[in-house]
């Protein structure tokens, strides 16, 4: 029997698929482990696979893909079960650098797994998994942007700022000019900490900043798709903004999602379209990135059909979404 009868959770699951394909994407491009120099930096990298059989890790990360498509599709306490285990195993017996991303991938789901295998199936056990998902989502950016707050980062001098070198690269790729101009880095500097602090938040609890602040969101991850070669996390990351919205409105999203209508299809298209002509080369997490900026896309288009394009009857008035 399925674990939940909310839709907001129900698409959660679902896009654990292409967020977990996105991880694995990201971790064999830039661990390489066909690489004789990996293999080396195994055996020298302190940790406790050193203690197991090489291969184990590997089939673990293998054995968790395999569970999560299997809760994609069925999703009942034993997949969500076996989802947690191989997480955790997978977490803490990886033999390279811990990234960010899984932090957040393993409390994310375990915010949602957590409730769903210690409590009943109810509307009370799907909120507070959705909120313990907001919640997870919200302090992740929060710690981002406080990162941030350094005088590297808020240099706008390219050698020391990650925020302008990113936003030169969009620039020179999109055929943008050669060098952003101040109002742009401005922007790309003291935006990005002022977004990852504020826009989760407000579309959370101000339901009429919702959409427009998960748009800002999927804007400000676009340049970390298209030039920058980290598609895994921002495909990651959207994967909670499911949790911002509340029941009445996630309906409303989900009724314009589920079948073709030009505001998604048209969303899709310009999604790929802007993939294709900013990503500087072929690659995995370049290709993953069209997958991801279609999903935004059709995401996109449909947000704003139920914000824009609802349709009234003659005479009627609005029905409150909150």
């Amino acid at each position: 029997m399925k674990v939940s009868g909310d839709a907001r959770l129900n698409l959660y699951a679902w896009l654990l698929v292409p967020g977990f394909l996105g991880h694995a994407l990201q971790i064999a491009s830039e661990d390489e482990l066909w690489e004789a120099a990996s293999r080396a930096r195994y055996w020298h990298t302190p940790g406790w696979h050193l203690a197991l059989p090489e291969a184990m890790p590997y089939a673990i990360l293998l054995g968790l893909y395999a569970a999560v498509i299997g809760l994609a599709f069925q999703r009942s306490r034993p997949w969500m079960g076996a989802v947690l285990a191989l997480f955790v195993l997978h977490y803490l017996s990886w033999p390279f650098r811990i990234r960010n991303h899984m932090s957040h991938m393993l409390f994310s789901a375990l915010a949602v797994g957590g409730v769903w295998l210690l409590g009943r199936r109810s509307i009370k056990t799907d909120r507070l998994a959705v909120d313990g998902l907001a919640l997870v989502l919200v302090i992740t950016y929060a710690f981002a942007a406080l990162h941030k707050t350094n005088t590297y980062f808020l240099s706008v001098d390219p050698a020391l700022s990650s925020a302008v070198d990113g936003l030169t690269t969009f620039f020179i790729y999109g055929d943008l000019g050669s060098q952003p101009p101040r109002w742009a880095i401005a922007v790309a500097t003291y935006g990005t900490v002022a977004i990852e602090a504020l826009a989760p938040i407000l579309a959370w609890r101000v339901r009429r900043l919702r959409v427009p602040m998960v748009l800002v969101l999927l804007a400000f991850h676009f340049p970390h798709v298209a030039v920058m070669n980290v598609a895994d996390y921002p495909m990651i990351a959207s994967m909670s903004y499911v949790a911002l919205f509340s029941p009445a409105h996630f309906r409303l999203v989900l009724r314009h999602a589920r079948r073709p209508n030009r505001w998604n299809v048209t969303g899709a298209a310009l999604g790929v379209a802007a993939q294709l002509w900013f990503m500087p080369y072929w690659g995995g997490l370049m290709a993953f990135g069209l997958l991801v900026c279609a999903l935004w896309g059709w995401a996109a288009g449909s947000m704003l059909r139920a914000e824009l394009g609802r349709p009234l009857a003659q005479g009627a008035r609005p029905a409150p979404v909150r």
